[in-house]
């Protein structure tokens, strides 16, 4: 996983399927709305918060979600 701010208001984290695995998750089943993708995705926030200072207490978040052929996932947080 790795984790860059964009700016004040946005970050991008990649994934790629060894970060899945480690999770015991698919693609498949991140994609969906389970309750292990909604837990990795808190997961990801709260590392964001450590790493790069990106806290989103009290606000709306939009996420922008990429799969690309090369097996990452690029997903940005505003």
């Amino acid at each position: 996983m790795k984790i860059e701010k964009l700016n004040e208001n946005k970050i991008r984290i990649t994934l790629n399927l060894e970060d899945l695995n480690e999770r015991d998750i698919d693609f498949h089943s991140f994609m969906s709305n389970s309750i292990e993708s909604q837990s990795i995705f808190l997961d990801m926030l709260d590392k964001a918060d450590r790493e790069v200072g990106f806290n989103t207490d009290d606000c709306r978040i939009m996420i922008e979600a990429l799969a690309l052929k090369d097996r990452e996932l690029y997903f940005d947080y505003n």
